[in-house]
């Protein structure tokens, strides 16, 4: 008989607000390769900065064995992080991360974790991923590390992943290295997930993406929007960057995306300021300069006409229903314009 493996051991650190979807779908290809195999070849464990049960972004407390500072040794720690990504990445998080990088523990994290392993200092010349709707304000507070968007990636030391169903395309690879392809199938089908994707495809068909059949030069001028969005480009730009006539874009984009070039290019930008907002907290001034608006009140106006209330609207009220989730003995009164009446811009 072949001597069994010692236990592959991971360390799951959660940070307040974590998408507890993601830690369920981890721990779950874990339990199930153990059940298939007949051996206990994966074995988890939940740490916080403080030892202390963490609030997941459902609401739910879940309890965790220790405080990471209190570990001295780990294969594999993975970060998973909510919606404020740097809000709880103190040295009392960092530290710890630091030491346990020194001694060798490969790091992982899923979503924004990617924060807390960057400001740590331990992403310097790694390349990562993150869920595509935080990756412009990670390069924007990370300009030096190389980030892709894709739904996962190992690189050597460091593994990262985009968070929602790539969480689980990420472990069955862990798996697939760790035990081979054929475990890695079984799992996979116990998630009655067919086909195993690679970790270099996309993470979306998004409103950048539209269609499957979308014409080569259309995502080429798709590409350009997205990655011009301070200065945009103009209609002539765009079109010579895709090698057409103008006319010719003009005719791709309403008849892929029911749209003009412009106006399409306007909700691209508009998409990526609600990114910003959601995710950061960067001042209303600067995600208008970041989005390509000649000014604030410019910005204002065109995001209450898309998404029906204000930018400070936006935010003021996605930090009340935080509030009333994270801290509801405060049950504050839900005033939507704390800081401006209705109206304003």
């Amino acid at each position: 008989m072949a001597p069994r493996r010692a236990v592959d051991q991971i360390g799951f650190l959660l940070l307040p607000e974590f998408p507890i979807y993601a830690l369920i779908l981890a721990t779950e290809t874990l339990r199930i390769a153990n059940q298939n195999s007949g051996w206990q070849l994966f074995g988890w464990h939940f740490f916080s900065h403080d030892g202390k049960p963490v609030r997941a972004g459902s609401g739910a407390d879940i309890e965790v064995e220790a405080p990471l500072s209190s570990v001295s040794s780990i294969p594999l720690v993975i970060v998973l992080s909510g919606n404020k990504p740097v809000q709880y990445n103190n040295r009392r998080l960092l530290n710890p991360l630091r030491r346990l990088a020194r001694h060798g523990t490969t790091l992982g994290a899923i979503d924004t974790g990617v924060f807390a392993l960057a400001q740590a200092g331990l992403l310097d010349g790694f390349k990562v991923t993150l869920h595509w709707e935080a990756i412009p304000l990670f390069r924007e507070a990370f300009p030096d590390i190389a980030v892709r968007e894709q739904l996962y990636l190992f690189d050597r030391e460091r593994l990262t992943c985009a968070g929602g169903m790539a969480t689980l395309d990420m472990m069955l690879h862990l798996i697939r290295r760790r035990h081979g392809a054929a475990l890695a199938q079984v799992v996979a089908n116990g998630f009655v997930h067919g086909r195993v994707r690679q970790d270099s495809e996309q993470q979306r068909a998004s409103a950048q993406r539209p269609t499957a059949d979308a014409d080569p030069q259309l995502m080429t001028v798709l590409r350009h929007m997205e990655e011009n969005l301070e200065t945009p480009l103009s209609p002539g730009e765009l079109a010579e960057k895709a090698g057409i006539s103008l006319r010719k874009l003009e005719r791709l984009t309403r008849a892929k995306l029911g749209d003009t070039p412009m106006h399409y290019y306007l909700k691209v930008r508009l998409q990526e300021a609600r990114n910003l907002l959601f995710y950061s907290n960067l001042p209303v001034g600067e995600i208008a300069t970041a989005c390509g608006f000649s000014a604030q009140s410019v910005f204002s106006r065109a995001f209450r006409a898309h998404f029906g209330m204000s930018p400070r609207d936006f935010r003021n009220q996605f930090r009340a229903d935080q509030l009333m989730q994270f801290r509801p003995e405060i049950r504050p009164q839900m005033v939507l314009y704390p800081t401006e009446p209705p109206g304003a811009a």
